[in-house]
């Protein structure tokens, strides 16, 4: 009979434990903290212009915000190791868990991005009027991350039945939507665990969305998991 260890539960033959899940989830609130610090520091450093300095030799004109110093770099380095431990663990986790680490990138560009838009447009006094020298990195920025959030984000394969197929054309669809997974299986044989799991969660969704039976999907479980070889 067969058997898929290790996927969603813990214990014996189990690919991930607590320990993971609490690893994945430090990683994910500690890449959340970097990015709100970083964010912060910005704005607090445009508040007084844009920019500041602090230590040296010479006398400083614009002193920068308290904290801003250090927690600004500490957050990137900080951010990188977090952005690490949730891409490590996510990979055990499985792929969709490793995959939100991609997402950091669109959410460091998008907000700091949105701060320079926001202080270009509403500047701090003395400034009036439009800022530039924020605005044109403001949209730079919007680019760099609006644009792989759209690579990002997932297609959508099946649109579900429309009212204007026939029943026969309803069935065809089915019967080649389960030849495609049944036959996939059969050639690639186990491989990765992963894929026969996404496979099995595309026939869950599949029955959810009403593109096949209940019969057709126990059906096609059976061969899917058959064809893995175990």
């Amino acid at each position: 009979m067969a058997t898929i260890a290790g996927v969603n539960q813990w214990g014996s033959g189990s690919r991930y434990g607590p320990i993971d899940v609490a690893l994945y989830l430090l990683g994910v609130a500690g890449l959340a903290a970097s990015l709100t610090i970083l964010f912060l520091g910005m704005r607090a450093v445009m508040d007084v212009g844009g920019f500041c300095a602090e230590g040296g030799p010479y006398e400083i004109q614009t002193h920068c915000p308290e904290g801003t110093v250090i927690l600004m770099p500490l957050s990137i380095f900080a951010g990188l190791g977090a952005a690490a431990l949730m891409g490590w663990k996510g990979a055990q986790l499985g792929s969709p868990f490793g995959a939100l680490v991609a997402l950091a990138w669109p959410a460091l560009f998008i907000s700091l991005g949105w701060n320079f838009l926001e202080y270009a447009i509403w500047p701090p006094p003395p400034d009036t009027g439009i800022v530039w020298g924020w605005l044109i990195p403001g949209v730079i920025f919007e680019i760099m991350g609006i644009v792989p959030l759209l690579g990002l984000l997932p297609s959508q394969r099946w649109q579900g039945p429309s009212a204007a197929d026939s029943p026969a054309d309803l069935k065809s669809a089915r019967k080649r939507l389960l030849n495609d997974l049944v036959s996939s299986a059969h050639e690639r044989g186990w491989g990765a665990q992963d894929d026969l799991v996404s496979r099995l969660e595309r026939l869950a969704t599949l029955r959810e969305q009403g593109a096949i039976t209940d019969e057709e999907f126990e059906a096609a479980k059976r061969a899917v998991i058959g064809g893995s070889g175990q």
